[in-house]
């Protein structure tokens, strides 16, 4: 990472930076089920650079022009490439899938800041244009996939088309215009407005958003918070080259290795018309404060998703097809209580409920980086990370000798699981069958500060779930298997070191 700012003139300044980040992962994905050989690779390489031009032409107007330019280079791959084996007991052979993706974006941000405090008030404007043209190039190559018995036999093999390339490019445009209107010391209003040209979808959404800060106390000391607004995401590139992804064809293997039916080759179709993923999210917060000491939050938090880019197998037509069909509902109720007693007592302690349901055949799940193979028909149901229950308590404690203890205890609900039988078929409700134990970990550290010659530095150790083996990441869901139901993984106790600069 490297900048400079410069100050051409005391209205006028001028920002560059570039940034680069290699990354390389070895054995993603990897866990109980899911052995070292059957896991793929992944190699990135990323740039981003930028100009920022600030320009004051009045005291109380300011003009910011933002020019970016960002590439990615994904590459996953393996050196196993034998066909992949889903099994009861653990997978086998190589990973399915080997891809390379290159992404270049080029942005522009013009914006205009005003400032005014003579209408009713406080006002501080913002309005302006943002413009992207992005390319998105790809070579994906797919091998054979095996679902195996607890016996060995085959139950189904899923074999791909051959070696495909994908290429799609798109401008997307955007307006966008805000108001923070302070109106007196104790009531803000924000309101804001974006349009957005879906480069995918070619077509124009709205967002319109609005929230509010009340002092119902006063010096602060109770303040409730609140806001509502709809929310658009882009569509990425990659969807609109699904029709390119190779094809599969599926054939299903009675035990005696007959075959149950005729082999089934799913051309990809996209159903028509797709839209773009919008959310409607509202919040609302009451943050009091009892002397100096004590700090109170209760919260809450809304969010209705839909137009969400799912896939779904349809055998009837052989086709396996997008659709912006796809919804989402997220709900959560907060409270936290902090005390402050200095600069070294200071404790959170925090309770969250929440509840996730969404469609379950997200379209990244199947043709992101790390792709699943095995698609079955779409359900809606809890989200992966759905957590109902989680308490949290940290903070840090003063001890003698300058040490500082500074401890996190997070007790929460597990994630929850489906159950699949021999075929890799669900059973029941999928992420309704049951959830991993609950999750009990408590991380310590305990530093002070130290000085060497003319250095000062803060040291010490630190402890990672002291509670002992908890937080079991994996469970066996195949009813087939005699360890069906048994949980695996669990977080270990481990200890590390802690070095940063003086406070």
């Amino acid at each position: 990472f490297s900048r400079i700012d410069a100050v051409l003139s005391p209205r006028h300044l001028l920002g560059v930076g570039i940034i680069v980040f290699p990354r390389e992962l070895r054995h993603v994905t990897m866990n109980t089920f899911r052995p070292e050989e059957t896991t793929p690779d992944i190699y990135q390489t990323g740039l981003s650079a930028g100009i920022v031009d600030r320009f004051a032409i009045w005291t109380n107007l300011v003009v910011e022009t933002t020019l970016a330019v960002r590439k990615f280079e994904v590459d996953v791959n393996t050196e196993n490439r034998v066909p992949m084996i889903y099994a009861p007991a653990s997978q086998r052979g190589g990973y399915f899938n080997d891809q390379e993706r290159d992404v270049t974006s080029m942005q522009w941000v013009q914006a205009f800041s005003l400032s005014m405090d003579n209408w009713h008030g406080e006002h501080v404007l913002k309005f302006g244009t943002d413009v992207q043209r992005s390319s998105y190039d790809g070579e994906s190559l797919s091998r054979p996939v095996e679902i195996r018995r607890v016996d060995g036999s085959l139950a189904e093999r899923i074999e791909f088309g051959g070696p495909t390339v994908q290429s799609v490019k798109g401008t997307e445009i955007a307006v966008f215009a805000q108001d923070r209107w302070r109106l007196n010391p104790r009531l803000t209003f924000e309101f804001g407005l974006r349009l957005d040209r879906d480069a995918v979808i070619e077509g124009v959404n709205w967002s319109p958003r609005a929230g509010a800060a009340f002092s119902v106390l006063p010096e602060g000391r109770g303040i409730l918070r609140g806001g509502y607004g709809k929310f658009v995401q882009r569509t990425p590139l990659n969807v609109d080259a699904f029709t390119s992804f190779e094809a599969r064809t599926v054939t299903r293997f009675e035990a005696g290795g007959s075959l149950v039916a005729t082999p089934v080759t799913f051309a990809h179709r996209v159903s028509d018309p797709l839209q773009t993923p919008e959310a409607y999210v509202g919040n609302l917060e009451w943050d009091q404060r009892f002397g100096r000491r004590v700090l109170l939050k209760l919260a809450g938090l809304l969010r209705h998703s839909s137009h969400e880019y799912i896939v779904n197998p349809d055998e009837a037509s052989r086709e396996l097809v997008l659709s912006s069909n796809g919804k989402s509902r997220y709900r959560e109720l907060e409270s936290t209580i902090r005390l402050v007693g200095g600069a070294r007592r200071d404790l959170t302690f925090s309770y969250v409920w929440a509840s996730s349901t969404t469609d379950l055949n997200n379209y990244d799940q199947f043709l992101g980086n790390f792709r699943n193979p095995i698609v079955r028909s779409n359900e809606r149901g809890p989200s992966t990370a759905d957590v109902p229950h989680r308490v949290l308590v940290r903070g840090t404690i003063g001890l003698p000798w300058q040490l500082d203890l500074a401890p996190v205890l997070e007790v929460r609900s597990g994630f929850p699981w489906s159950a699949v039988n021999e075929y890799q078929d669900f059973v029941g409700e999928r992420n309704r069958t049951g959830r991993l134990p609950t999750l009990t970990t408590l991380d310590m550290s305990l530093v002070r500060p130290w000085k060497f010659k003319k250095y000062r530095f803060r040291a010490g150790i630190r402890a990672y779930n002291l509670l002992g083996k908890s937080a079991h990441r994996d469970i066996q869901t195949n009813v087939t298997s005699p360890f069906y139901g048994t949980a695996y993984n669990p977080i270990e106790r481990s200890f590390g070191i802690v070095l940063g600069t003086a406070r």
